[in-house]
């Protein structure tokens, strides 16, 4: 028998303005929240996930009824494992992809979700910081830099019916491919200082049992 070693990671989701890491029971420190089907799930809630970033994939799940594909980003941390979730239709994955090509992946990388609420409206927003610097987008408005530009249908009274960002999103795998090359090996990668790990925030400690949902609106460049 050949040799080999066995990993595990640790798997988190990025939504709501937070990173949620599941719990099969309500141990001290989860809160209960209320998902769309109306079972209560507990998780550990944290304002952020450090690491140096490993590997890219995806994988597809179902979430009520719709087949959802998901990007999962690879991260090493002080000798642990963890795989970040994050919805592919979302403001975090753009945002994420918007920065890619400034990111020196030598360093760890800190992911931030934010919600915000203007005017009654919630907007998500992601803050990428690399080797202690907040990372630009690198695509914007001005410089969109080779990205396609997202198709916007609206009906007769200038209302917005559909947003097709198929291009994009095809841009961005694309992109993600190729920043593939740049990732370190994971025997490889560079180690967190110790006040940076990953959950070194306290976990949320209020209990909410709210269902939060992700909104179009965004912070997005463009």
């Amino acid at each position: 028998m050949g040799l080999g070693n066995n990993t595990s990671s640790t798997y988190v989701d990025m939504r709501n303005g937070k990173i949620y890491r599941y719990s099969k029971t309500n141990e001290m420190g989860t809160t209960p929240v209320q998902n769309k089907n109306g079972d209560i799930k507990y998780y550990f809630i944290y304002d952020f996930i450090e690491g140096t970033v490993t590997n890219f994939s995806t994988r597809e799940e179902e979430v009520v009824g719709k087949t959802k594909l998901i990007l999962q980003i690879h991260l090493v941390d002080q000798g642990e494992n963890y795989v970040l979730k994050i919805d592919t239709n979302s403001s975090y994955f753009r945002m994420f992809c918007s920065v890619l090509p400034n990111v020196d992946f030598n360093y760890p990388v800190r992911f931030i979700p934010r919600i915000k609420e203007e005017n009654g409206v919630k907007k998500a927003s992601l803050i990428i910081v690399n080797n202690n610097i907040p990372c630009k987008f690198f695509f914007t408005k001005d410089n969109p830099n080779g990205k396609p530009e997202i198709v916007v249908s609206k009906n007769k009274k200038g209302e917005i019916v559909d947003i097709d960002r198929d291009d994009e999103l095809e841009f961005f795998m694309n992109l993600l491919t190729q920043t593939k090359k740049r990732l370190p090996h994971p025997a490889m990668a560079q180690e967190s200082k110790p006040q940076s790990s990953p959950f070194a925030a306290a976990a949320i400690a209020s209990v909410s049992t709210d269902i939060v949902t992700e909104e179009e609106e965004s912070d997005l460049p463009w």
